[in-house]
């Protein structure tokens, strides 16, 4: 059950941080319309491709936890999970620093990919671990 659970919670958890992409964030913005640049350098009101957005660490932490899900190393989930909490959190500390930001202003788009990394946190503190080589008692 317990793998289950983790499995759910992975899958489902990954599959809303990538949705979000596609939604609305911070005001009218999407996801993957958000330069890379404005986690380190403040907010802007810049739009940029996918290529240059926060799509790609995203996806590369969708595809971390995934391949760590199906190899079974916790490792390779938690690694994944950190880098899609880092571009999530870091981006709320940015707009948070912005003298316009307000809380209402974070659209379902942004609700959408914290929600998300709760679950993919979730999922890789429930996954058990594939031993791979049986290990002995010393």
């Amino acid at each position: 059950m317990r793998t289950l659970i983790a499995i759910l919670a992975t899958v489902a958890g990954g599959a809303a941080v990538v949705y979000s992409m596609f939604q609305p964030w911070y005001r009218d913005r999407l996801g993957r319309q958000i330069p890379l640049s404005d986690l380190w350098n403040g907010v802007t009101t810049n739009t940029t491709d996918a290529v240059n957005s926060l799509f790609v660490p995203v996806v590369v932490a969708v595809l971390l936890l995934l391949f760590g899900l199906i190899i079974g190393r916790k490792w390779v989930m938690a690694i994944g999970t950190l880098l899609a909490l880092a571009v999530v959190s870091i981006f709320l500390g940015q707009q948070m620093n912005s003298p316009e930001a307000l809380a209402s202003q974070f659209r379902q788009g942004f609700w959408d990919a914290a929600g998300g990394v709760l679950l993919m946190l979730i999922g890789s503190i429930a996954r058990r671990t594939n031993p791979g080589v049986a290990r002995t008692k010393a």
